[in-house]
């Protein structure tokens, strides 16, 4: 019986091969190695706005892009944690800081109503709007890929929300990526068109994530 089971392990474990462990600093580093690249090419097909080294930039330039990250960050700590399961709370800070966004496109609109008419009819006509808001999108794809290549090799539960966190985290670290590369830095062009792609990219990654790392 001892020489059955002996026999029966070892042909189960003929196949096996050593993988690499999985890791949260690999996770990190890897949404944070494909968030510098959505930014070199970022760079490399918009330019670099060297304005804001030079004092041009204005001060919701810096709380916009510097919220956005924190999200991005939140929400990819809590991507790559949801990849290893574990007993414990669950991170909350996704939640806050995606709060914290919010009030972006909430100031944008009521500057723009509480404006003149010719900045209503700017800020929501906005030319470049459209443009920045699929270069953010495009960045967040690099990232997306990324998330979804880790997940693919860690092991996901909560597949609803993994999908959630793939798409905020994609959509805030993509438009980090390219945000700073855009010159225009007024409340309505930042607080409307580099908020929305984050809640695009949230709503596609639910939809489209979920087949491609569930096991």
């Amino acid at each position: 019986m001892n020489t059955s089971r002996e026999n029966m392990i070892a042909g189960l474990a003929q196949e096996l091969e050593p993988v690499r462990p999985i890791t949260t600093r690999s996770g990190l580093a890897l949404l944070g190695f494909a968030t510098l690249v959505a930014f070199g090419v970022s760079v490399f097909v918009y330019d670099f706005w060297f304005g804001m080294l030079e004092g041009q930039a204005s001060a919701f330039f810096w709380v916009t892009n510097g919220l956005v990250l924190l999200l991005g960050i939140a929400s990819a700590s809590a991507l790559v944690a949801g990849g290893s399961p574990r007993i414990g709370q669950r991170e909350n800070s996704p939640g806050w800081s995606a709060a914290m966004v919010a009030i972006l496109p909430i100031a944008a609109i009521i500057a723009l109503f509480t404006g003149e008419a010719n900045h209503l009819h700017e800020g929501l006509n906005d030319p470049v709007a459209l443009m920045c808001s699929r270069a953010s999108i495009a960045a967040a794809v690099l990232v997306g890929f990324a998330s979804v290549m880790w997940l693919r090799r860690s092991a996901p539960v909560a597949i609803e929300r993994s999908a959630w966190l793939v798409g905020i985290a994609s959509g805030a670290l993509g438009t980090f990526a390219y945000g700073i590369t855009c010159p225009l830095d007024t409340v309505s062009h930042l607080g409307l068109w580099h908020v929305a792609p984050i809640g695009i990219s949230a709503v596609i990654g639910r939809l489209v994530v979920p087949p491609m790392i569930r096991w």
